[in-house]
């Protein structure tokens, strides 16, 4: 199997909770003082992302004068002394707000900023994107409200608003990051490619709305101004100099409106945001589009109490190449969760025993206060503005604990529609655990003990099948059993490590923790080694599934593990593996890949009884199939019943485990049963055989629906516009003995269409060399060769010849190029198009495409050279 432990160093130390995160696409995230290292977990050693936190400019919200500094409410603001920008929460959006159908990072920094950034996807830099402030944002919608202020006097019009604070953003453009005062030895940093709200000083119009990925609308255009240095209003953490000097009024800073202390302190404090939390992926129809829209929701928790709610839908198009995708974030709603700090947040889908989902939000205060808010899904949908809470408080945790919250997790148990769990970490280290009843709307305390020595930064859920209970596990090392969590509740490890953050997935664990720099070298190791981000693979453990005991595990051939271990292994990824199965979600399984691959290498007869129950549970429906050494025909003839999902996990366990040349099999693989590798492969061969007739016979339908939709003279502007249609005539041509018979009657009525086929899909069957010009003849759906000898590719969803041009997409499991996307009902379809009884009318051709690969479904990426960052999702 993989090591049980690998680790990377950083060289800075993580300084607030939240600090590490794991995107559904694979890649982890740290926030480790002045930057965020974005790391593939997959090549721990290969390249790095990274995010440079720099200070923001502070946000003109008025002056109050010299006597009122010493007031009670600007002490804070005075004594603060965060000189140097660094992150103080971090949280990656679901899988496709990205313009390249990748997640978002949200980063909130400790001068109270929120920022979106995106992966450089045509960019040839390891800095990510930035692409969105919504603290600017928020500062935009507060101006346009007075702050909420009844009495507007202090405040200038909203007329002059733009003209004051190009004033103060010139004057503010010498307070500059300390990084950009370089030495002459060091090269210089272009400005990053940001939103309309980042200024640059040495640009006399900066007009960034040319350059951003999302289109927002410019608070103002900061311009040059002379470099006479006045006093200005800056909230004290963005402040180089003296604090009292940029909070009060000297004469020479009349731009901005004089305030009282209480209200520079109450538009400072709502603008300083804490901490970040997306929501899970929602969906929701648009009744102006009739279409369905996915999107999620960004909370921000603020000083103030405020919980501020951004809504991003999911881009219209997804790209690889230079251009603008429209995804503006929204602010829907502000919430007034508590009186202090809101310190931690976190989301969870509730069904409350019915149809209609909803969205539960749990927010804890530095007051120690914990609540439970609840809102239906259709009623975020609808709001468009701040104005519009559609929360409702549902239950309140009353304690005698009045440490701070620092942690805080949702978990609905599998098998009950009423009760909601909830477990709370404190600062002071202890942990407590919740229960909910919906139908009671009772909250019961069900444990509590001190479960380590400092804060308690992460908790995770693990839901448990087959009762209605729910353990939480912070991280184990050892083997951990149910009957170990029944007598220690609350699991205390690693208590004497520093600043240690968990973030958990199936089968490993991410733990990223300071060094005590006293036992480092000083003369190399503490100068660059200031943490550690730790991956520790836990699949041998009880992590909240049932243990199958039908697992033959008599001869596993390995004494790295026990008979034990060897169970829990084979449970939990079973158990992965069948969670992946829902369409719903993206297949990013690198964990459950490079544990069998570990396998294979150590322990290859326990490979081989995971897959034969692997396999003969893929092919339940056919009763003859119940293990690998079942004549093969039975298994392929039940390939056109099996779901496009369960196949495209077939090819990736084929490719990935048990087709690798890469891994060196173990001492009884020596004599190389030759008949496994020849069912392995001929099952790969036919699973693809079936996906392509898939793809094709979706095409077809596709095809005669827009053909359809003409006749009728319903609009098609909306619907996918299929390509590639002769070139996939030519491929059943080909292949007339081996395709399913409902292919070819559908490419008969596709004949019949005569010249209305032009409208309705790309019909070219003459193609070129795009080097030489040569005409192209169609001999094999995956290359081409012209009559120079010019090797070409072919798309593998359309088979059309990729473009060599423009970038194409890639697939990073079977290596495939696509250069036209194929739809998302592809992907989401119940019942497969060949399917005698699926009527083309049936289809939706409304959704998007999407970057899937049509053979491994997994998330399709823009080739990039050796030395960048790319995901690995098998």
């Amino acid at each position: 199997m993989a090591p049980q432990y690998q680790a990377v160093t950083l060289i800075a130390s993580p300084s607030y909770p939240n600090a590490i995160a794991w995107s559904s696409d694979n890649l982890v995230a740290v926030a480790s003082g002045h930057i965020v290292t974005i790391l593939n977990p997959a090549a721990l050693d290969g390249p790095r992302g990274v995010v440079g936190l720099r200070r923001s400019d502070p946000f003109p919200i008025g002056v109050v004068n010299r006597e009122d500094l010493f007031e009670p409410c600007l002490v804070p603001t005075c004594l603060a002394r965060d000189a140097e920008p660094c992150a103080r929460s971090i949280s990656w959006s679901p899988q496709g707000f990205a313009p390249n159908s990748g997640c978002l990072l949200a980063v909130c920094t400790v001068d109270g900023h929120v920022k979106l950034y995106r992966s450089p996807i045509w960019e040839i830099c390891d800095e990510w994107v930035q692409v969105a402030d919504l603290s600017q944002l928020l500062f935009s919608y507060y101006k346009t409200i007075n702050f909420g202020e009844d009495n507007g006097s202090h405040l200038t019009s909203l007329k002059n608003i733009n003209t004051e604070e190009t004033e103060v953003l010139g004057s503010t453009c010498e307070l500059q990051d300390p990084l950009s005062r370089r030495d002459p030895g060091q090269r210089k940093r272009k400005p990053p490619r940001v939103d309309d709200y980042i200024y640059d000083g040495n640009k006399d119009d900066l007009d960034a709305s040319n350059d951003a990925d999302f289109s927002l609308k410019p608070c103002s255009k900061s311009k040059k101004k002379s470099s006479k240095k006045e006093p200005v209003s800056v909230n004290g953490q963005g402040s180089t100099g003296n604090s009292k000097a940029s909070l009060s009024s000297n004469g020479g800073n009349k731009s901005l409106p004089l305030i009282t202390a209480k209200q520079y302190a109450c538009r400072d404090a709502c603008l300083s945001s804490l901490v970040v939390a997306w929501s899970p992926l929602v969906s929701s129809s648009d009744k102006i589009s009739c279409l369905l829209r996915h999107w999620c929701v960004l909370a921000v928790g603020s000083k103030s109490g405020n919980v501020y709610f951004w809504k991003l839908y999911k881009p219209e198009y997804y790209t690889i190449d230079a251009g603008v995708v429209n995804s503006d974030p929204m602010l829907i709603g502000v919430l007034q969760a508590h009186k202090s700090w809101v310190s931690a947040i976190t989301w969870e889908v509730s069904s409350e025993g019915s149809s209609t989902s909803s969205l539960l939000l749990a927010t804890g205060c530095s007051d120690g206060s914990v609540k439970i808010w609840l809102a239906n899904i259709e009623g975020l949908n609808r709001c468009t503005n701040a104005e519009e809470v559609p929360f409702a408080l549902v239950a309140k945790v009353t304690t005698d604990l009045s440490a701070p919250v620092s942690a805080i997790s949702l978990a609905v148990p599998a098998g009950s529609q009423y009760e909601i769990n909830l477990a709370i970490g404190r600062v002071s280290g202890s942990l407590e655990t919740w229960t909910w009843n919906t139908c009671s709307s009772k909250i019961e305390n069900t444990n509590a003990c001190h479960a380590h020595d400092q804060v308690v930064y992460r908790g995770v859920w693990m839901a448990i099948v087959y009762t209605a209970a729910v353990r939480i596990i912070l991280h184990a090392v050892g083997c951990i059993t149910e009957t170990t969590l029944k007598k220690f509740p609350c699991i205390q490890i690693f208590r004497s490590q520093k600043n240690q953050q968990i973030y958990q997935k199936s089968l490993i664990d991410a733990l990223v923790r300071g060094l005590d720099l006293n036992v480092l070298d000083q003369m190399y190791q503490a100068r660059t080694q200031k943490a550690v981000v730790e991956f520790i693979w836990i699949g041998g453990q009880f992590v909240g599934i049932p243990l199958d005991r039908s697992i033959d595990v008599c001869n596993p051939q390995s004494s790295i593990l026990s008979s034990s271990n060897f169970l829990w292994w084979g449970s939990n990824i079973l158990w992965s593996l069948k969670k992946y199965e829902n369409v719903e979600k993206g297949l990013a399984l690198w964990d459950v890949v490079a544990a069998l691959q570990g396998f294979k290498k150590y322990a290859p007869s326990f490979l081989e009884t995971l897959m034969d129950m692997w396999i003969s549970a893929l092919f339940s429906g056919d009763p003859q199939c119940v293990s690998i050494n079942a004549p093969s025909c039975s298994r392929h003839d039940m390939l056109p019943s099996v779901s496009l999902r369960k196949l495209h996990l077939l090819n990736i366990i084929c490719r990935k485990v048990m087709l690798s040349n890469h891994v060196q099999l173990g001492p009884d693989a020596e004599n190389g049963n030759d008949s496994k590798t020849e069912f392995w492969n001929t099952l790969l061969i036919r699973s693809e055989r079936e996906l392509r007739e898939r793809l094709v016979g979706f095409t077809f339908a596709a095809v005669l629906k827009r053909t359809a939709y003409s006749f009728n003279g319903t609009s098609t502007e909306n619907s996918w516009f299929p390509v590639g249609v002769a070139q996939m005539d030519s491929w059943v041509s080909m292949n007339d003995g081996e395709v399913h018979n409902q292919l070819k009657y559908l490419i008969s009525r596709i004949k019949d269409l005569g010249n209305r086929i032009n409208s309705a899909c790309g019909y070219s069957v003459e193609e070129t060399c795009p080097y030489c010009s040569a005409p192209v003849h169609f001999e094999s759906a995956d290359v081409a060769i012209c009559r120079e000898r010019h090797t070409l590719t072919r798309c593998r969803a359309s088979m059309i010849l990729c473009s060599v041009l423009q970038p194409v997409w890639h697939c990073v499991c079977c290596g495939g190029m696509v250069d036209k996307l194929p739809p998302q009902s592809f992907f989401a379809m119940q019942a497969p198009p060949l399917d005698a009884n699926q009527d083309e009318g049936s289809l939706d051709l409304s959704g998007p495409a999407v970057p899937l690969c049509p053979f491994c479904g997994v998330l399709l990426q823009r080739s990039t050279p050796a030395f960048l960052l790319s995901t690995s999702p098998v």
